[in-house]
């Protein structure tokens, strides 16, 4: 399925907010733009995978997930609406995670092999790309360094305030698991905030 101009525009302007690309570029990279439904569960990529598109959420959300050897899971981190998704930031290295639909998910995708053959030609898809990549990056030290250094009420209000309103649209655990606590200390947290709440509206 082809992406609609509103989609397109929409993908562009948060490209542009990365790295712009330019008039010439866009149009090289437009006729290979489709777009991929995942239902409920259904997973973008997996584990043992080659990076095989750059996405970009039209609507819905994702989680990136490590699963361990005792078929634990470890959310790292969730994508909402307008942000973008790749199964890894090097096309040469194989995924060490999942990446997974929490309810209908809508994506823009860009086959990765034709974003290479264009950033032959121009250097401002690799600029886009290396921006990207240290975004994330920075994304990912920020959440690892919160929650080592700050305690669990503090992180559970941080990933309210990251994800407004993330929590009411997908199941606790998967909260619980961000933040690495249990769904038991994670009611708490709830609990605990709510009366909190409450006692200053009296």
């Amino acid at each position: 399925m082809k992406p609609t101009e509103r989609q397109k525009i929409r993908l562009r302007t948060s490209t542009d907010g990365i790295y712009p690309l330019g008039n010439e570029c866009w149009s090289e990279i437009e006729p290979f733009m489709y777009i991929k439904e995942l239902e409920t569960n259904e997973y973008f990529s997996k584990e043992g995978q080659y990076v095989k598109d750059l996405g970009f959420v039209i609507g819905g959300i994702l989680r990136i997930y490590y699963l361990n050897d005792k078929g634990e899971e470890w959310n790292k981190h969730f994508l909402l609406k307008n942000d973008f998704v790749a199964s890894g930031i090097s096309p040469e290295k194989k995924s060490i995670t999942r990446i997974q639909a929490l309810v209908k998910t809508v994506i823009l995708c860009i086959p990765f092999a034709e974003l290479i053959k264009i950033s032959d030609k121009h250097r401002a898809v690799n600029l886009f790309l290396q921006k990207l990549a240290f975004e994330y990056l920075e994304k990912k030290q920020t959440r690892e360094i919160r929650l080592l250094s700050e305690n669990a009420m503090s992180n559970y209000l941080w990933f309210r305030s990251t994800y407004p309103g993330l929590e009411n649209k997908i199941r606790h655990y998967h909260v619980a698991s961000y933040l690495g606590i249990t769904p038991t200390q994670l009611s708490r947290l709830r609990k605990k905030l709510e009366k909190n709440n409450a006692r200053q509206h009296l």
